[in-house]
This record gives C-alpha cells, sequence and structure tokens, in this order.
C-alpha cells in the first residue's frame, strides 16, 4: 500500500487575495476526497489577524492545514523580503517535521526561492518537489512592472526560476505554451515532468439561473431587455480599461439603452476613468465573492482583455473559467494563454481587437441567439473544478510511482 501524500503549498502573497480560498482550497479539498493524499498550506502575506482568521477558519471547514507567515515590511520591503525569506526557510522545515510532510509544492518566484535553498535538505528528507511555475512571473515583472531584463534582480529571478524547473520532480504550468517557454529555456529533455493544470470552478456556483437573474437586474434597475456588459477583476493597465471603454462606447452608439457593470474592489480609479458621455451607462459595485455569480446570471456577456504582453502565455483567466460556466459569452483579448486554441474559434467568443465595430456589433446581435445553457455545457469539461482536480491528480501520481 503507498503511504499518504503529504503535501505543503507555499504561497507569497499581499495583504488582500482570495484566490487561496477560491482556488487552490477547492482543488485541495478534491483531491483529499479523491485520493490517498492530505494539503498542508504555509501562506506568506502581510495580512491583518482578522483576514489571517478568515483563511484559517475556511481551511479548517475544508479539513485543510493553515498556516500564515507574516511577510516583514520593515525597515524597508526589500530587507523586509530578505529577512522573511530566512525565517520563511525553518518555517518550511519546521512543518514538514511537524505533519511529515512528502512534497514540497512552492508557488511561483519566492516560494521557489525559498525552496531552492533548502534542497539539498529536502532531498535528504526524499522531499518531493512540485514547482507551481504558475504564469510567467518574472515575464510579466519585465511586461508590467518595469523589471529590465539586463538588470541584476532579474538575472537573480532568472536564475532561481532556471534552478527550480530543472531541480523538480513535477512543475505544473497553466498552458501548452508556458511548457514550449520553459522548454526554450532549460532544454527539450525535461518535458516529461510538466503537466498543465487549470484553474477550474466550482460549475454549480457559477451558473445560469433566469430567477436570479431577474432580481438582480431589478435591483440595477435594467429593464430585461438591456444587453449588460461585465467585467469583474482588477483595474490596471494590463487590462486595458481604456480599450474596455472604447468598445463598449462603440456598441452604446448602436445600442443606447445597453449598460456595462464593473464588479471590481477600487471604485476610486474606475470612476475617475469614466467619460461624462458614459456615465450613465456604467455600474460599478464591490461585491464580496459569494456574491459575484448573482450578478454574473444577470449580465449578457463577460469581457477579458489584457495588454498584449509575452508573458500572457502562461496564464489562464480565472475570470474566463467563471464567465463560461454562468453561461456567458465572452470578448477576450488574442494571445492569452491556451485560449485562443480553445475557444477561439467558438461563436460565443470574439477576439480582441476587434476587425471593425460593425463586427463587433454583428457578433453582439448573433449571440443573443445562443443558448446559454449551451455555453456552460461546452465549457465544463474545460473549466470545471473537477478538471482542475484530475489533472492535479494526474501530476501527483506520476511522482509516486
Amino acid at each position: 500500500m503507498r503511504k499518504t501524500i503529504k503535501v505543503l503549498f507555499i504561497s507569497w502573497d499581499s495583504d488582500q487575495t482570495n484566490y487561496m480560498e477560491n482556488l487552490f482550497f477547492p482543488i485541495f479539498e478534491g483531491l483529499q476526497k479523491e485520493m490517498n493524499c492530505q494539503f498542508f498550506v504555509l501562506q506568506f502575506s502581510w495580512a491583518d489577524a482578522a483576514e489571517v482568521n478568515r483563511i484559517a477558519n475556511i481551511a479548517k471547514e475544508l479539513q485543510l492545514t493553515y498556516q500564515q507567515q507574516q511577510v516583514r515590511r520593515k525597515p524597508h520591503p526589500i530587507l523586509g523580503t530578505l529577512l522573511t525569506t530566512q525565517i520563511g526557510q525553518n518555517s518550511i522545515k519546521s512543518m514538514v517535521e511537524k505533519h511529515g510532510i512528502t512534497h514540497l509544492m512552492p508557488r511561483s518566484t519566492m516560494p521557489g526561492m525559498m525552496v531552492n535553498s533548502i534542497f539539498k535538505w529536502a532531498k535528504k528528507k526524499n522531499l518531493k518537489i512540485v514547482f507551481d511555475a504558475d504564469g510567467l512571473p518574472i515575464q510579466e515583472r519585465v511586461d508590467y512592472a518595469g523589471l529590465k531584463e539586463n538588470s541584476l534582480q532579474y538575472q537573480w529571478l532568472k536564475k532561481a526560476e532556471t534552478k527550480l524547473l530543472k531541480l523538480s520532480d513535477i512543475v505544473l504550468v497553466r498552458s501548452t505554451l508556458a511548457i514550449n517557454e520553459h522548454l526554450k529555456n532549460i532544454g527539450q529533455t525535461y518535458k516529461p515532468k510538466f503537466f498543465k493544470v487549470s484553474n477550474g470552478r466550482i460549475k454549480n456556483r457559477f451558473k445560469p439561473d433566469p430567477i436570479i437573474r431577474k432580481k438582480i437586474r431589478e435591483d440595477l434597475n435594467i429593464l430585461p431587455e438591456t444587453i449588460l456588459w461585465l467585467y469583474s477583476g482588477s483595474i490596471g493597465p494590463q487590462y486595458l480599461l481604456r480599450e474596455m471603454l472604447q468598445l463598449f462606447e462603440a456598441y452604446h452608439k448602436y445600442n443606447p439603452k445597453s449598460k456595462f457593470l464593473f464588479l471590481v474592489r477600487s471604485p476610486s480609479v474606475l470612476t475617475e476613468a469614466i467619460p461624462n458621455r458614459l456615465k450613465d451607462a456604467i455600474i460599478i459595485k464591490t461585491v464580496k465573492y459569494a456574491f459575484l455569480p448573482a450578478y454574473y446570471a444577470a449580465a449578457d456577456l463577460g469581457v477579458s482583455l489584457r495588454k498584449p504582453a509575452p508573458s500572457l502565455a502562461g496564464i489562464a483567466p480565472i475570470k474566463v473559467s467563471e464567465y463560461l460556466l454562468a453561461g456567458l459569452p465572452i470578448i477576450s483579448s488574442k494571445g492569452i494563454g491556451d485560449l485562443d486554441e480553445m475557444i477561439g474559434e467558438e461563436p460565443f467568443c470574439f477576439m480582441y481587437p476587434p476587425s471593425s465595430k460593425e463586427d463587433l456589433i454583428n457578433w453582439i446581435k448573433g449571440v443573443k441567439e445562443i443558448s446559454r445553457e449551451q455555453i456552460r455545457a461546452q465549457s465544463i469539461p474545460s473549466f470545471a473544478l473537477e478538471n482542475s482536480i484530475n489533472e492535479y491528480k494526474h501530476a501527483l501520481k506520476s511522482s509516486n510511482l
């Protein structure tokens, strides 16, 4: 009989994130139910005590062991980070010893660097290393945060990433394009240990619901025949806010009764960007994650745009899974992960940028005839939680042969 797989998932986050309980916790819970494994979570963050307790309580309900390690921000964020990584190595070792961990799963750059530092110790303990190389985070810093490829910081980060990509037993990515990108860097001989996993969502949470749709639209004072656009997520230059508004304005001139609903955490940035001529057509709300599906049910199409950049090849936007499971047609940028191949040719997907304004208008006319249940049914095999659980299970089993 094979021994229980005990996985320590290590993440590095800010003070405000919700992907842990909304993405990873459901996957880990599902894996614990379907295979002989247990998940332990060590989250480095600078969240306050109330937020830490909230996440810890959710983990406990799901029978996950959760521990937070406070990220130091003083005397300077960089110095605090260095101090935290030194302390963090001991925290990882302590959890390994206490819980009999068999697999370390660092997510992205900072946890990866900590595992690099204790790699020899980990191998003496016969630990398997599962590197969750989620996205292309170093390239993303180049694309959007001003990191220079000829800088010492870039070389330092890239060297650490390359080391763990080579030394890990398993590498998890979110797209086939990400696999290709990493193999260009480290060589094709490492291909067998790469596994693509998806960011699946709970399908019974995101779904078409005519009753909730009617209620939310009444609350928003939106008529049944009004076309309601939806954007859910962060506001920043990489999400092309100005272009989203321009796209909507092109349609709004054709259909002046149309509305655009933004579900965002920081409404002030968005409010300042909206031109006066569109203010009456834009609705801005901040809602808890649990209420998002209701507003998705009220919408007619979802928008997911990204600024063109090489790092897009490595991502799988969570909102796309949510939109599609809710039965929403989507407007999506070209070149995002594997989406071009997966849904780019589907009638319910419109690829940005459009060839013309008329193409956009005609597409929206056409998607009104597509059943939301049909979009959902077609999307479940690729974008539902069950698919993610199966992909992770396949990867973990390969390490335990």
